[in-house]
Parts: C-alpha cells; structure tokens; sequence
C-alpha cells in the first residue's frame, strides 16, 4: 500500500538535497516547498524571519478533531552545499565532499510525501499543520521567532529532527546555557619586569585545571569552546576570555555545575590576585515528558499498528521542540534515522523514508481516543 510512497518520499528528498539552504539562506528552498505544499492544496504563509506556516484543512469526517502539527526545518550545517547524492545499494550518501543534509531534509520530504499520500488517496484526517522554520542550525534561532499565534489550537504535534532510529521518541532534552568568562590580570614587560605582572593566562588555565568538564554525569555534560589572549610574547598576559556552555536533562544539576565553576573561577583568580567576570544565560530551555503523555502515547499507537519497534531516548542536543514546549505547544521529537549528520559521511537508509512516511500517514489519520 505504502511502497510507491517510499519512491516519493525518496524523489522529494533527492530533490531537496541539491536544493542549497544554510542557515541564513533559505529563501530558495523557502519558496521551492511553498509551491510544493501550495499544489498539494495547502495554505501557506511566511513571517518576517521566513519560516514557513502551512496548514492542510480537515476533512468532514474528522473536522472535530485537533490539528495535528508537523514540524521540521530547512536550514543545514554549512558542510552540506553543492550535495550530489548517491543511491548505493538501500542507502543515500554524498560523494564525500559534502555533507548531506538529511538534517532536516529527509524529515521535511517525508512530511511533503504524507501530505501527498493523504490528498491523493482522500484519507480521512484532521487539520494538518505544517512549521518549517529558519536557522535551527545556528541556536534554535527560527523557532525562538515563531508567531505560535499562526498555528493555531495545536492537539498534538512532532517535530521530526533526530538521528534516532525510526519509531523512537525523544522523551527528554537538555537544558543549554551559555557561559563567558573574562579573568583580568596585570600586564608588566615579560622580559624586564615580569614579577610585576599578573597572568590572566595563569589565572585561566588554573580555574580550568581545577573545573569537572566534559562529561559530568549521565545527564549533563559542561564544555570549554573557546579561549582568547594575548597578542605578544613580551608582555605578560592581563586579560583571557573563555565561552563556554553546560547542558543538562536537570535543571537542579546545571546550576549546580555553573556553581562550581564560577568557584572554580574564584579561586584561581583569588590564588593569582586577580579578577573575573562570570555570565551565564540559557540558549534553550529543556524539556521531560511523562512517557504516558497523550502525544507519546498516538504516536507508540502508530507504531504498533504498522509494526515499527518504538523506543524511548534521550537528547543532549536541542531542537526546534526545546523552543516549542516552552510556547506551550504540544510536541514532541521522533527519530527520523539519518545517521553521522553534519559530516561528509552523512547518509540515510531508504527504508527510514518509506518507514517513517507509513507512520506519518497513520498518525495523521487515525483518530484520538477521547
């Protein structure tokens, strides 16, 4: 019943992925998926950022039903341009000078190739919602501007952006902040005068020598990304500038790990006779859900009645949903199946499009048990 929309889901992605859309630089993809959604009778707006809005109106039978919302988004990491996808054997890959940008595009063509499924065999089915967002690439950036007020009462919604296997379910996200450090020392001539200088170098490398990092615990993970100072070797070092972030499933422990390692900061600065400046902020907010929540639980339904295994998991990383679930929408991440994402490894087997098509087909079109 469901083969030849696997060779749909298929096209469509092939299709996509020659279509170039860094983050910042959709607007071509933008307006090539408005005209697809548009002839499969869809509505479709753009705000002032260029995410996409598209709705597909309910049919009779189901009307009553709330919308169902699908969500995905067009952007890529800036490896994935200039794409020439090869079909080997049951899998999509690049010619390895590229990424392939099934993040997010094999998402996306199995949403267009369900719409389709849905309008051209006349399947019962509630409204359909459809957000394709801008820059997710680049800190969730599209989704942090979306007008909720353009979707509409939403009663259930995924947003398919995973390398998870097909039938899983992303329960949890982490929480992401942000963190910049700044250690102030004393410069003085490192040759003629250096013991009357203060090392922000010194400073820096003893609060990180000091601070629990990387992986902390099997829910939070804290990183240094970047260190700034000094421009010559004749003067000792006065300031050193470090960003960095810590991600948690628990908000308790993130705190908790900001906390030591400001005093981490503290210490070394207080050791040296120096100073710092300690800033934090949330990138995005994380999420749990109760693995009985009415949006898991449709969609677990979906799995059983095709077959698919279904799974639970859990993500360090964040997606459109961490922006979401904070507006109060009602969504929740599945796994689409692309695998080695933002590398030119990246690749998809066939049976993920095609499997995941079935389950978006079936959930769209099966009533919600009251």
């Amino acid at each position: 019943m469901y083969d030849n929309y696997c060779d749909r889901a298929l096209d469509i992605f092939i299709d996509l992925v020659k279509i170039d859309s860094p983050s910042g630089k959709e607007q071509v993809i933008a307006a090539y998926l408005g005209n697809l959604l548009t002839a499969i009778g869809c509505s479709v707006e753009f705000d002032e950022h260029g995410n996409l809005y598209g709705k597909m109106a309910a049919t009779s039978a189901m009307n009553k039903e709330k919308p169902v919302l699908l969500n995905c988004h067009m952007d890529t990491v800036p490896i994935a341009v200039q794409v020439n996808p090869i079909i080997s054997g049951s899998i999509v890959k690049t010619d390895g000078t590229s990424a392939l940008g099934a993040d997010d595009k094999a998402a996306i063509a199995v949403t267009l190739a369900t719409l389709e499924y849905l309008q051209n065999h006349a399947i019962e089915h509630p409204q359909i919602s459809i957000l394709f967002t801008v820059q997710e690439e680049t800190g969730l950036t599209g989704a942090k501007l979306v007008d909720v007020s353009r979707l509409g009462i939403i009663g259930r919604g995924y947003t398919l952006d995973s390398s998870s296997p097909v039938g899983t379910v992303i329960d949890g996200a982490s929480y992401k902040h942000a963190i910049d450090i700044e250690f102030i020392g004393k410069s003085a001539h490192a040759g003629l005068a250096p013991e009357q200088g203060i090392s922000a170098i010194s400073i820096a490398a003893k609060a990180i020598e000091m601070m629990k990092l990387l992986r902390i615990d099997d829910e939070t993970t804290a990183n240094i990304g970047t260190i700034q100072g000094g421009s010559t070797t004749n003067v000792v070092c006065d300031r050193v500038s470090l960003r960095a972030e810590v991600r948690s499933l628990n908000q308790d422990k993130l705190h908790a790990q900001l906390l030591h390692m400001e005093a981490c900061c503290k210490a070394a600065a207080e050791y040296y006779v120096g100073t710092y400046t300690f800033h934090s902020s949330q990138t995005y907010p994380g999420y749990r859900l109760s693995q009985k929540d009415p949006v898991i639980q449709s969609f677990r339904n979906s799995c059983e009645r095709i077959g698919v295994p279904f799974t639970f998991a859990q993500s360090g990383g964040g997606s459109d949903a961490n922006i979401l679930r904070d507006k109060h929408v009602p969504l929740v991440v599945l796994g689409v199946g692309y695998k080695k994402a933002h590398s030119n490894q990246e690749s998809i087997e066939i049976a993920a499009l095609g499997t995941l098509t079935r389950l978006l087909i079936d959930v769209c079109s099966t009533p919600v048990k009251s």
